[in-house]
């Protein structure tokens, strides 16, 4: 009997543990649940934030082909809303970035005259604004002439576009 009573006292205490662990288990998915629930209306919040910043970005023109067309356009756009004298310019091809998987980059250098500081920075301004996409300014030089607050500028812009992933 004193095994018999050594077994079933043994079983009861694995049953009671067993019933404490679901306590536990269940007690921890309780405040998790509660936890969520006081934390949906920010995550709603955060959630709308980020889809409108992403709906953002996919219509400005960062993520897809590169749209060189539309950067040519936009330059010589710039070139004529600005009554710039000349304004050359040379897109080489797309080559792959080191910065990131799928992340390609378009090297755009031109030049153009008669700009002084103020006229070069509303073209760029200019262009963030009008073309599609995004850039960075690598390098931009300003050679003004001697005899007059306008000179030459020579800029090298690194066009960025994310390339979705190709299955």
């Amino acid at each position: 009997s004193f095994v018999l009573g050594a077994a079933i006292f043994n079983l009861s205490l694995n049953q009671r543990m067993h019933a404490e662990h679901r306590l536990i288990d269940m007690q921890a998915q309780a405040d998790q649940a509660a936890r969520s629930l006081r934390e949906a209306p920010a995550r709603l919040i955060l959630d709308q934030t980020e889809a409108a910043l992403h709906n953002k970005i996919r219509g400005s023109g960062f993520i897809g082909s590169e749209q060189r067309v539309n950067w040519i356009s936009a330059l010589a756009q710039s070139r004529a809303q600005l009554q710039l004298d000349s304004l050359a310019w040379h897109v080489s091809p797309q080559a792959t970035s080191t910065l990131a998987p799928n992340l390609k980059v378009s090297r755009m250098e031109f030049t153009a005259s008669r700009l002084d500081p103020d006229r070069l920075s509303e073209l760029l301004a200019q262009l963030r604004s009008t073309a599609p996409g995004f850039f960075t300014v690598e390098q931009c030089q300003l050679t003004l002439d001697p005899n007059s607050a306008a000179g030459q500028a020579n800029c090298h812009l690194n066009w960025w576009t994310l390339s979705p992933d190709e299955d």
